[in-house]
């Protein structure tokens, strides 16, 4: 449930990814906001109010709004939002209890069940193993930022936070960032278009991609965040405009916009799931697909 919940994403959230992966600053701005994503992930719970929207052709064809809330420490997790593609609209809850995700649609009577395979919110990247994958991802992005230097702009607010911005155009970007964009998003619409029945049943509200298959690009990425006093993301905005045509040589042009405020870092509850009366259904995903 849980990879077909991120599947929904689609491309969005590999820009999101490389986007993040592109950043580079000026020492100060670049570790500010490097040490700033560490701690957010490493508050004991969290609220997060999230919007996700994706545009073809200046027409929104998905858009996700959702209240997460999140507690490290108990390794769980609770969701309502709605999803929409602009011809139909659904409202959905989760929430991670007990070692598993449960999750229901509207006011569906049934609860689909799926066993937890990990922890959330960074939990299980403790010991030396965590450690040493940490301090390899961060070398890694280190190294695939070094060519942006002062890109990053900081400025301090007079409540103590402090406001970060980045802003990439298509000639900032490398050209390998392009490349693996482009196999991400055709691989992307494949696996989307080969899913189950039994998926397809439950994830009834998706994107209708655009089956772009050559000259894609990424075009602009812009990212802003608020840093709080305590060292943590208060608030994200993260825009990217890619482009590319499909099979008759058709242009497109798709926006992903992603905005995230965090409330109430390390005083959130996360209430479990109330079942009473409903049936339990045990989610698989279909397999060699």
């Amino acid at each position: 449930m849980k990879k077909k919940m991120i599947a929904a994403f689609g491309i969005s959230g590999a820009l999101l990814i490389s986007s993040v992966y592109s950043i580079s600053a000026n020492t100060s701005g670049y570790e500010l906001y490097k040490d700033a994503l560490k701690n957010t992930h490493q508050l004991e719970s969290t609220t997060m109010n999230m919007s996700l929207v994706l545009d073809n052709n200046n027409k929104e064809i998905y858009r996700m709004d959702s209240i997460v809330k999140t507690n490290r420490l108990e390794d769980s997790l609770g969701m309502e939002g709605t999803v929409s593609n602009g011809l139909e609209e659904m409202t959905y809850e989760m929430t991670k209890q007990d070692g598993e995700y449960l999750v229901r649609k509207e006011n569906d009577k049934k609860v689909y069940v799926m066993e937890s395979n990990g922890s959330n919110h960074g939990a299980g990247l403790d010991g030396d193993e965590g450690k040493e994958l940490r301090n390899d991802l961060e070398n890694l992005v280190d190294l695939l930022t070094k060519n942006y230097q002062q890109k990053i702009t900081v400025e301090g607010n007079e409540d103590g936070t402090q406001r970060i911005d980045l802003e990439l155009s298509s000639s900032e970007l490398p050209i390998a960032m392009n490349a693996v964009t482009s196999l991400m998003y055709k691989h992307g619409v494949m696996l989307d278009d080969r899913a189950d029945d039994s998926e397809a049943s439950f994830h009834s509200v998706k994107p209708e991609l655009p089956k772009l298959k050559k000259d894609i690009l990424i075009e602009d990425i812009k990212i802003s965040a608020k840093v709080s006093e305590g060292n943590y993301i208060e608030e994200q905005f993260v825009t990217a405009i890619f482009s590319g045509k499909d099979a008759s040589g058709t242009s497109k042009k798709l926006q992903f916009s992603f905005k995230l405020e965090l409330t109430n870092a390390n005083e959130t509850i996360v209430s479990p799931m109330d079942v009473t009366g409903l049936e339990l259904v045990e989610f698989q995903h279909g397999h060699g697909k």
